[in-house]
């Protein structure tokens, strides 16, 4: 249903959405367009409908409303719903099922035709759809003015209709307490009206609610008083005379007279005297939004025809997320599939145990109208089968324990149906459709239900919407949470919805309480049906500020080792924990979470009752997660290179979580992200600094890879303050190692300054602890880091002691990258020659270790030599292999294949295939934050406009690079684009911006105490 006109005017779109209407004319006219659907309407009716009259503004504003309405209905595809017709107006041509006044009138007709027919079912079931077209008593009615007060009437008038013949066909078949609560409803909702006031009358009588009659009378008079100033109905005055008086024969004779009325055969005269009870059980369904497509799959599985396997359906999802509103819902949609009944049954009792399926039967059978209920489960069972046999029941059972349950209540008759709810999956009910299980609203609907719940009582909160949207996050999407947090507000009324937020925020899930409900009970409830091991992972997991948690986290909790029996203990607790909904799956990580409430109420209870040391269970998570992060660490490598460990020794983790970290080291860290940098704040929290530092330090390469500079960041700055906290020498100086290593400096997060200082700091440090592998790190990051600033002597004399630090701890990885910077630093001081024998010797190394990346990283640099000596050919190849590695790279690595394409491709002439080269690595060398390519690539830039005679496009290119080198504190390159720019500037006559240009490398020059011998000449080659 698109367009829906019975009650509030609401436009839905194709994802359920309701859409944001326009107010004033705009929404006239768009009602007026539906309220005559398929009909031509002219501009004077519209014009008179929105305006009143045909004055010039209307005339005027009519096309511009019309527009607006159809660019409404373009943000939903329907703008082709609106047709204009040339010289007379407009029309909105729809199908009826797209319109509700239109389907209503469409159900209408077919009860007629299941009439003529004598199909009593098929008119029953028309006549109900119908009715439950309507959100309200009337019409249109946030549409204001009275342009459509005839339409308004007309329909109400057809609305009341169908809902007396509704009821009249009801009450033939003795249904009377079925339609109890539609006709309180309905009279609420046209208190003078006399037909439906008779029917409440005689529903409330036949169905033994005699006390209620004098109630439902006097508000019958009042209206009729109040409304037309007369008086009621002889008829039903004297049918509430003689029921009040208790009167049989006049009871009778009242009866008789309105039945002859009405022209409806007389039932039996009470519902004690009829021979097969028709039970309808259902209770009234909570508030449901956002489950639309949940309630159309399973009222089309209920309103299936009858087969031989009797169906079976399965809703199951955690307390509070609303399985018994959307059972309850589409249970009531689809009572007329099952003429014969509708038994209910919550099946825990009220301490939260449950109930056993022979004390359910013998309800059940009390309620079908059993003269005898058998002693035994067995014969309650069979007779309860036996009742059901030949009939149409639909039966809900709410909440079940386990599957058991289920089947032994489950009957054998085809015409059945069993709707089923559960805190858990129930895979061994046999033949049962289990619906997904539901979860958390989304933030729209979660909205619309909180405000839903405020509005129904008359009240009005748009006075703070920012607090209104952190009550519903605070919820976070559970409608149970919801309901209450809406109850709160309303029960708090005036007071401000920021007073209801911060109280719902400190107190948590014990603040959403109102009345019989309670998240906090509700999540208790839960809890308690847990087995003891269970019961202990869920609280030791609620001390744990992690994200996500799997396999690993569990056994971690459980022992030290994955062949220690509580390993296998814990994996079962975590697997009940999952199907239980206590925790949420997280696919297709592999992980749980839990949702934000349950959290909350985990940490608090875990606070209270854990039963261990509350502070060792972080530590026994934080040092296997440890123990993982070094494996995925040597992973990516094949050893533990480039990296210093401390003397937290190794959790024995069990092989298949190994395994994980092992196979895909990098999605392994995706997986984990978060987890570490949570991990890292907590070691800092509670003092363990040696497990802080690790955990920081061995995911430093990750963090370089996927270029997350702001996850380095704060992990290390976190593990430096804890190790001078708690004096640890040795590990202040491999964090700082690692904290100003170039790639972090490059992304613009660390001052080049205070990197230098940082890291001169670090090798006293490790010099000091006698850490030779640290000081490899150290000195060779020392070393690139003055390479940035212009520095090119001292480097190659600290890279030249590194590599002896990296042979004597067997680091090859390390002396690969000593090697490659050993070469890039030949580079810069224009031994070409020698560069490529460095950079060939790093790529055997790279070779011997089989580390793709790592051989990439070293032949990019080898097409840079090649291309410094004229080897256009030899870089080609080089280039070409760098791509095949990075091909479909989403980070950095494709940038530099791109790079050097793009250099090749303008010294050949290939402009055009160049830009594209160049242009692309510009773009992914930014998102990835690594600005010293970035500014590399503008030179090149800079080069191919040169080629191509653009001096304006190359000054700009070289300008850019400047800005770049200058905002990441790379000095050294900085001065390149600048001798390059004062080249340009003077080629072209401008002597003064030359020399300005030659004045700040100076400037560059004197901040960095750069010697004579690593400066630029004053006029260096482009």
């Amino acid at each position: 249903m698109i367009y829906r006109l019975l009650g509030e005017l609401q436009v839905v779109g194709e994802d359920g959405l309701l859409v944001d209407l326009p107010g004033g004319a705009t929404l006239i006219v768009l009602a007026a367009l539906l309220v005559n659907a398929n009909r031509r309407m002219s501009k004077t009716a519209l014009i008179r409908a929105a305006w009143g009259g045909e004055g010039e503004v209307g005339e005027a504003q009519l096309p511009k409303r019309v527009k607006v309405v159809r660019d409404l209905l373009a943000t939903i595809g329907r703008m082709d719903d609106v047709k204009t017709h040339p010289g007379f107006g407009y029309e909105m041509r729809v199908d009826s099922d797209d319109v509700d006044t239109l389907s209503f009138q469409k159900l209408v007709r077919q009860a007629d035709e299941a009439a003529a027919r004598h199909r009593a079912d098929d008119e029953i079931g028309r006549l109900r759809e119908a009715f439950r077209l309507w959100r309200g008593p009337h019409p249109l009615s946030n549409v204001p003015g009275h342009g459509f007060r005839h339409e308004i009437l007309a329909l109400e008038q057809r609305y009341k209709r169908v809902a007396v013949r509704l009821f009249e066909l009801e009450f033939g078949r003795g249904n009377y307490e079925a339609a109890l609560d539609e006709l309180i409803l309905m009279t609420g909702y046209y208190p003078a009206d006399q037909r439906l006031c008779e029917q409440l009358l005689r529903a409330q009588y036949r169905s033994g609610h005699v006390a209620d009659m004098n109630d439902a009378y006097e508000r019958y008079r009042n209206a009729i008083a109040d409304e037309i100033g007369g008086d009621p109905d002889a008829l039903l005055r004297n049918f509430h005379f003689a029921v009040a008086r208790g009167e049989e024969d006049a009871i009778t004779a009242a009866l008789d007279a309105l039945q002859k009325r009405t022209g409806a055969a007389a039932p039996a005269p009470a519902p004690a005297r009829i021979s097969a009870p028709v039970p309808a059980q259902l209770p009234r369904p909570a508030e449901l939004i956002g489950r639309g497509d949940m309630i159309a799959e399973v009222k089309w599985l209920l309103g299936r025809e009858p087969h031989p396997a009797m169906p079976v359906i399965v809703i199951s999802g955690p307390g509070g997320i609303g399985k018994t509103a959307l059972a309850l819902c589409a249970a009531n949609e689809s009572r007329d599939r099952y003429p014969d009944g509708q038994l209910y049954m919550e099946l825990r009792d009220g301490l939260g145990g449950a109930i056993d399926a022979s004390e359910v039967a013998a309800q059940f059978l009390r309620t079908l109208g059993a003269t005898r209920i058998p002693e035994t489960k067995a014969e309650r069972l069979a007779e309860y089968r036996t009742m059901l046999n030949g009939r149409r029941v639909l039966i809900v059972l709410d909440d079940a324990a386990d599957g058991a349950q289920v089947s032994d209540l489950a009957p054998a008759s085809p015409g059945c149906a069993v709707l089923v709810t559960a805190r858990q999956r129930l895979p061994e009910v046999s033949s049962a459709h289990h619906v997904a299980p539901l979860e958390p609203l989304g933030q729209p609907d979660a909205s619309d239900l909180f405000l839903r719940v405020v509005r129904d009582a008359n009240v009005t909160i748009d006075d703070d919407r920012d607090a209104i949207d952190r009550v519903v996050r605070l919820c976070a999407g559970l409608p149970l949470a919801l309901l209450i947090a809406g109850a709160l507000r309303v029960h708090d009324h005036p007071r401000p919805t920021a007073e209801l937020a911060d109280r719902l925020a400190r107190q948590g899930p014990e603040a959403f309480a109102f009345g019989k409900l309670s998240v906090d009970r509700t999540i208790g409830a839960g809890y308690e049906r847990l087995d003891p091991p269970a019961r202990q992972l869920f609280l030791a997991l609620g001390l744990l500020p992690l994200t996500k948690f799997g396999a690993w986290t569990a056994a971690a909790l459980a022992g030290d080792s994955g062949a220690d029996p509580d390993a296998a203990t814990a994996s079962a607790a975590l697997s009940q924990l999952a199907a239980r909904f206590m925790i949420e799956s997280v696919e297709p990580e592999m992980r749980y979470r839990f949702h934000d409430l349950t959290r909350d109420y985990a940490r608090r209870r875990a606070a209270a009752e854990y039963p261990g040391d509350r502070d060792l269970v972080p530590v026994l998570a934080f040092r296997a997660l440890l123990t993982l992060v070094r494996r995925a660490h040597s992973s990516l490598y094949g050893g533990d290179f480039d990296v210093v460990h401390g003397d937290v020794p190794d959790w024995g983790a069990p092989p298949g979580v190994l395994a994980e970290a092992s196979a895909d080291p990098l999605g392994w860290f995706e997986k984990e992200r978060m987890n570490i940098r949570a991990a890292v704040a907590r070691c800092a929290e509670l003092g363990q600094a040696d497990l802080c530092w690790d955990l920081a330090v061995s995911a430093h390469e990750f963090y370089t890879i996927r270029g997350y500079f702001e996850d380095w960041q704060d992990t290390h700055t976190r593990a430096l303050a804890a190790c001078r906290k708690a004096g640890d020498k040795r590990g202040e100086g491999i964090v700082l190692a690692c904290l100003n290593q170039p790639a972090l400096v490059a992304s613009r997060r660390i001052d080049s300054a205070s990197a230098v200082a940082g890291l001169e700091r670090a090798a006293s440090l490790l010099g000091e602890a006698g850490d030779r592998h640290g000081q490899a790190i150290t000195l060779r990051t020392l070393a690139h880091a003055l390479r940035r600033q212009g520095h090119l002597t001292r480097p190659l004399a600290l890279f030249n002691e590194v590599l002896q630090h990296y042979s004597a701890s067997g680091d090859q990885v390390g002396r690969w990258q000593t090697l490659r910077f050993i070469g890039q630093t030949y580079l810069d001081r224009g031994d070409d020659a020698k560069a490529q024998q460095v950079l060939e010797a790093a790529e055997s190394i790279a070779a011997e270790l089989g580390n793709q990346r790592l051989i990439a990283q070293t032949r990019y640099w080898l097409g840079q030599a090649c291309l410094a000596m004229g080897d256009l050919d030899a870089a080609q190849v080089a280039f070409d292999a760098v791509f095949d590695v990075f091909r479909d790279d989403a980070g950095v690595g494709h940038a530099y294949a791109r790079h050097g394409l793009g250099d090749v491709a303008w010294r050949t002439g290939a402009f055009g295939v160049a830009d594209q080269h160049l242009t692309a690595a510009a773009a992914r060398a930014k998102e990835s934050a690594d600005a010293g390519l970035e500014g590399r690539v503008w030179l090149s830039i800079a080069a191919l406009r040169s080629a191509q005679g653009q001096f304006a496009g190359q000054l700009a290119a070289l300008r850019q690079a400047v800005d770049i080198f200058a905002g990441c504190g790379a000095a050294r390159l900085e001065a390149r684009a600048l001798a390059a720019s004062a080249a340009v500037m003077s080629d072209h006559g401008d002597a003064a911006a030359a020399e300005a240009a030659w004045s700040r490398i100076e400037r560059l020059y004197e901040a960095a105490d750069l010697p004579a011998q690593d400066r630029l000449s004053h006029r260096p080659d482009y």
